[in-house]
């Protein structure tokens, strides 16, 4: 059985050998990458066919087709135009593969040698890279065709390596790099590294973020602009680009979207990049960073939303508030802000869906613990709490802070700090003169230093003094740097509650 295989086989290859000697049908296989283009090379498409095409009518072989791949890396080999070549190659519709060069083929030294040296020989198809020299006929071209295709591997290893450090460099720099803006934003007609405000679509950005202020969820806010028919961000690129605003499967507002613009700092002028990239130059999967490489740079642009806003924002994100629409629309306005007494999990809100004779919904609303609804008596109790009665009390301690606020200022404030103060307003006096004796001295150990050094180049004073001077001013150096440390830290922390305090009255 196994004898009657390999003459069938033998068989087989004789008549493809045959074919091949009577007729030579080639396939032109082009490819260009945005590297080339980076690197100056005049490999284009179209001068890739020209000269391929006259090479083919001088040996007199017949041009079947041209399989071109345009802006496709060669370090994948997962390419339509390469993909078919190889098809019509196992179909025998040609058997020379024709191209410019062995980096046209692909720059990963291991799949290239697998099509050289395994791939088309296998199939009974001649590779030929022209400007090369290689034919795979030749036995003697099998370590030029080694060589070359690593060379073709590590440039494109270093070109790889040179586009990130540009790209990081950029990054660090606060430059946008990306091919369109976000929402709300539009690249700078003087320079497109720079975010400037879109007149379309900032005050879409600066609404998202009040509604999801006023309580509501992602999925509300999404379901809002859904029915107010609000085009997405793909869609309003799409219009820029002067296409029809079609909408299709997933194109419409869906809650991680929102939430993707609710947590980009770009919205408060901050530029966040970085943040995902290929697991290698051969891998061309996309991949998310840690965050401790993200590249953050502060101040690049116009922000969109205040910071007040952006933290109320962020407070809510960390609280894990979820705020559930009733039937009717409207949000429970106590929603995730209230914790049980006992278990501390959040209190539900319950109504009872019933309505008045005049068919306005009942005033019965009220919130219960959640750990008691889901377990019973067992794990905690009801704790209900009245909507309207909760509403009068917030109102009242709202109102009484205002008329203090309005008649006694200070007692009030006195009153809500966030933690108690380790010194008085005139300690904090203290310590910033105390802070201004600590960098005086400072910049007098510093010419200390260097004195003695300079005395002891020039032989005034001996070695030994000089080193133990040197080491009692290093000592001193150290310690008054730790103390204005901590006078500092005390000094800001003081800063930063006063300034709480301003603000919330």
């Amino acid at each position: 059985m196994a004898v009657g295989n390999s003459t069938a086989i033998g068989a087989a290859l004789w008549e493809v050998k045959s074919r091949m000697q009577e007729v030579n049908n080639v396939g032109i296989y082009c490819r260009l990458s945005r590297d080339d283009e980076r690197a100056g090379e005049s490999v284009s498409i179209e001068n890739q066919k020209e000269l391929l095409s006259r090479h083919a009518r001088e040996q007199g072989w017949i041009i079947i087709d041209y399989y071109v791949d345009d802006g496709v890396s060669g370090t994948t080999f997962d390419r339509p135009g390469f993909n078919r070549l190889v098809q019509d190659a196992r179909d025998g519709k040609i058997n020379i593969a024709l191209c410019k060069d062995l980096s046209r083929l692909g720059r990963d030294y291991l799949e290239a040698g697998k099509y050289t040296s395994i791939v088309f020989p296998s199939l009974g198809c001649r590779f030929v890279a022209l400007n090369d020299g290689v034919d795979t006929t030749r036995q003697n071209d099998e370590m030029v065709m080694i060589l070359k295709n690593v060379m073709n591997d590590l440039y494109a290893r270093d070109t790889s390596s040179k586009i990130k450090a540009v790209k990081r460099s950029s990054f660090k720099a606060g430059k946008y790099v990306g091919c369109y803006a976000p929402i709300g934003y539009q690249k700078s007609p003087e320079d497109k590294h720079i975010l400037v405000p879109d007149p379309a679509t900032a005050s879409l950005v600066r609404r998202i973020f009040d509604l999801r202020c006023q309580g509501f969820s992602y999925r509300k806010i999404a379901t809002t602009l859904n029915t107010e028919g609000v085009p997405t961000p793909s869609s309003y690129y799409y219009l820029r680009q002067g296409k029809p605003n079609i909408r299709k499967e997933g194109g419409y507002w869906q809650g991680q979207t929102v939430k993707a613009i609710l947590e980009n700092e770009v919205y408060i002028g901050h530029m966040v990049q970085n943040k995902t990239g290929m697991v290698s130059y051969k891998i061309h999967k996309q991949v998310d960073k840690p965050e401790a490489e993200w590249i953050r740079v502060e101040g690049t642009h116009e922000p969109l939303v205040s910071m007040e806003v952006w933290e109320l924002v962020q407070t809510l994100e960390r609280k894990n508030v979820r705020h559930r629409s009733q039937a009717n629309g409207e949000t429970a306005l106590f929603a995730g802000l209230l914790q049980c007494m006992d278990c501390g999990s959040l209190m539900r809100f319950y109504h009872d869906g019933r309505k008045r004779k005049d068919g306005s919904p009942s005033a019965y609303r009220s919130y219960a613990c959640s750990r008691y609804a889901t377990g019973g008596k067992s794990v905690c109790t009801a704790h209900i709490m009245n909507e309207r009665v909760l509403i009068e009390v917030v109102l009242a301690d709202i109102r009484t802070k205002a008329e203090r606020a309005r008649n006694d200022p200070t007692a009030l404030i006195d009153q809500i700090q966030t933690r108690r103060r380790a010194a008085s307003a005139e300690q904090m006096k203290q310590t910033r003169l105390t802070l201004t004796a600590i960098e005086k001295r400072l910049a007098e150990l510093g010419k200390l230093v260097q004195a003695i050094y300079e005395d002891k180049v020039m032989g005034r004073i001996p070695e030994a003094v000089c080193i133990q001077l040197m080491n009692q001013y290093e000592a001193e150096r150290a310690e008054k740097l730790e103390q204005k440390g901590r006078l500092s830290g005390e000094l800001e922390a003081y800063q930063q509650e006063t300034d709480d305090v301003q603000q919330w009255m």
